[in-house]
């Protein structure tokens, strides 16, 4: 795999760790916005535009590992070698896959209203490509979008959020989704049980037995929660009950639990480990 260059970035505030900001699926860093503003009084906060999304170009390759790339990449030009790496949604996978890439920045990982499907890898790529042949990929993302959003979602987030879909390329999109399921059933929990670093899971959404996006209630473990706390030792869960984009339907109470969560990380070793647990994957650069 060619590494991407470095992406487009929102740089502000000063402090370590610096806190990452990783957006979803054809969404943009201005998602992050919020955090930026509020988290950067105490810490540098950087928030990431990944490739084929928000001002940076798409790379050849739509993959979760190319996207993790580019955000290595990102840091590598900025300088910034102690950060804590919070992801959104596939955010969530892109961060997995940076820190596992390169783990001796990372001090913590935050995912934010995470998920993922789990199965037989060649049956669910099958069925996800049928999927956006027979609805064409037009309709296919509209229903993404629709799913975005709980009942109480207010309105200002909804258009916030809707806008990203006329920035896309549909072509690079639909290779992403399909890299997205196949990412999940092949690489999510081998993923999650090398992490070795503290990790906060803020859930806020999952699908009900009619696959509607509903709020969790509080307590209430979501699949991707579930299979951090089996995978990752010590991990935390903290449950916002709003729509997918957390950060953004509840900002303070986002930004108080991420500031606690950074605040409880400490002095940073003098070193980190790297992944003693597995070899290393064919194209780690």
């Amino acid at each position: 795999m060619t590494t991407p260059p470095a992406a487009h970035t929102t740089d502000r505030g000063r402090g370590a760790p610096a806190l990452v900001f990783v957006h979803g699926f054809s969404c943009s860093r201005t998602d992050w916005a919020p955090q930026v503003s509020a988290l950067s009084a105490t810490h540098r906060c950087i928030a990431i535009d990944l490739p084929g999304h928000g001002d940076t170009p798409a790379c050849a390759e739509a993959s979760i590992a190319a996207l993790g790339a580019s955000v290595n990449a990102t840091l590598d030009a900025l300088g910034a070698q102690d950060v804590v790496l919070v992801g959104h949604s596939m955010g969530c996978r892109v961060v997995s896959e940076a820190c596992d890439r390169a783990p001796a920045r990372v001090r913590g990982l935050v995912y934010v209203d995470g998920s993922f499907i789990e199965g037989d890898p060649a049956a669910i790529v099958a069925a996800t490509e049928a999927k956006i042949d027979a609805l064409g990929i037009e309709p296919f993302l509209a229903g993404l979008y629709r799913e975005f959003h709980v009942e109480a979602t207010p309105q200002a987030v909804r258009e916030a959020v809707d806008a990203h879909l006329a920035h896309i390329d549909r072509a690079f999109a639909r290779r992403l989704v399909v890299d997205m399921v196949r990412w999940d059933s092949t690489r999510a929990r081998a993923v999650l049980r090398t992490i070795g670093r503290p990790v906060l899971a803020i859930q806020s959404t999952l699908f009900d037995t009619e696959l509607n996006r509903v709020p969790v209630r509080a307590g209430e473990l979501t699949p991707f929660s579930r299979a951090v706390l089996d995978c990752v030792p010590g991990a935390r869960i903290e449950t916002i009950a709003c729509g997918h984009f957390t950060m953004l339907e509840a900002p303070q109470e986002t930004n108080a639990l991420i500031g606690a969560f950074v605040d409880g990380l400490g002095s940073r070793p003098t070193t980190f480990d790297a992944h003693p647990m597995r070899p290393p994957l064919p194209d780690d650069r």
